[in-house]
């Protein structure tokens, strides 16, 4: 599992997704205008 954080519209928001999902989750986070600002592996 991946943990992926991004700010947009001046909201902070969170999501676990699967490892083999997390690149294009993060790409689809960036096109909707979304800033990433953490992203880390996780056990859970």
């Amino acid at each position: 599992m991946v943990l992926i954080k991004w700010l947009i519209n001046g909201h902070r928001l969170e999501e676990r997704v699967p490892l083999s999902d997390a690149r294009h989750r993060k790409y689809e986070l960036e096109a909707q205008g979304a800033i990433i600002y953490w992203s880390e592996r996780t056990h859970f």
